[in-house]
């Protein structure tokens, strides 16, 4: 009897360490399918690019409450951000979020607010400072931060506060291609499209009302007094003061001295110079714009060299008050009725 039973607890064992080896690798196979792959938070950062360009992400961020991401590539690396964000503060661009219909919860007023024609979406927007505050913007809970070269120091302690994307400045882009970067990153192309659609038919209209006024190929110059009459500032179509409704918009061409000297120079702005130069720069000016930043007409008007400039013995000299320094789409497009206005009376 005791030969029957000892081949038979021997099997009983061999099936018992059987199963348990099956066991075990089942456990190996559900621990490798919920832990075992890289999410993309986790995963190596791309080659830093000077614009954010975003792909499609298939995970979803415990950050986002669960809802889709997308991934961006940066100058900072790949960053995650909310596929279709809620509550962003913008440390710059947020004129332009409001621009492409979007409503950021702060930005830096401080800085970069002020735009009369801005003031109602600006009414109801936190303004975090300038600097901007560390505290003012996690107060907000944000899930995305946007930002310009500005902040590039303090990017990794707003990157610990939510996803942040910094857009690095670039004095040759023009606000349309700004518009075009943060588009961009928000999924949202066409919407900057429609910004350069909607000032290119605006600019027809305005032409039209200003053609039987100004010549054709009539020139401009877009000065600013400086030094209590001693010296000027001479701005091209990429710096505020009305120039991209004046040159881009209404098509008024360059003095030659600023075509060489702010245009085809890239500078965008010449300053300090001494107002013996005037002339140099705008004596073969159709129209002057003067931008009153606090000096205005009435410490040059008495001297001769103001007096034997074309533009002012043909009364075509315009003032521009502070409401013209602004740069975005939504000012811009305001700015460039008001200028063909302006144009109309002379």
């Amino acid at each position: 009897m005791s030969v029957i039973r000892k081949p038979t607890a021997i099997v009983a064992l061999m099936l018992l360490l059987v199963v348990s080896a099956l066991l075990g690798a089942c456990g190996n196979d559900k621990a490798a399918e919920s832990g075992g792959a890289s999410s993309p938070a986790n995963s190596p950062a791309a080659s830093p690019t000077s614009t954010p360009s975003s792909s499609p992400s298939a995970s979803a961020s415990s950050e986002a409450g669960g809802g889709e991401t997308r991934i961006v590539s940066t100058v900072n690396g790949d960053v995650e951000i909310p596929a279709n964000p809620q509550r962003i503060v913008a440390l710059y661009y947020h004129h332009i979020l409001y621009a492409l219909g979007e409503k950021p919860v702060g930005a830096n007023l401080t800085w970069w607010g002020g735009s009369p024609f801005l003031q109602e979406q600006e009414a109801g927007l936190t303004d975090v400072g300038g600097p901007p505050s560390l505290e003012a913007v996690a107060a907000l809970e944000p899930d995305l931060i946007i930002m310009n070269s500005n902040n590039a120091e303090d990017y990794e302690q707003f990157a610990k506060i939510a996803p942040s994307v910094l857009i690095p400045y670039d004095g040759n882009r023009n606000v349309y291609e700004d518009a075009e970067e943060v588009a961009k990153l928000l999924g949202k192309p066409e919407a900057a499209s429609q910004l350069r659609a909607d000032f290119e038919k605006k600019a027809e209209a305005a032409r039209v009302k200003i053609e039987n006024v100004v010549k054709s190929g009539a020139k401009a110059a877009i000065i600013r007094i400086d030094g209590n009459g001693g010296q000027f500032t001479v701005f091209g179509d990429n710096y505020g003061r009305g120039g991209w409704s004046i040159y881009r918009g209404l098509k008024l061409g360059f003095p030659a001295k600023i075509q060489e000297a702010v245009i085809d120079s890239g500078a965008q702005i010449v300053q300090e110079l001494p107002l013996e130069q005037l002339p140099e720069y705008v004596e073969d000016a159709d129209y002057l714009f003067v931008s009153n930043e606090g000096v205005g007409l009435e410490v040059v008007q008495d001297s001769s060299i103001w007096k034997g400039l074309p533009a002012v013995k043909g009364n075509r000299v315009i003032e521009l008050d502070k409401k013209f320094f602004y740069f975005d789409p939504i000012s811009i497009s305001a700015q460039i009725d008001l200028i063909a206005d302006l144009l109309a009376k002379k």
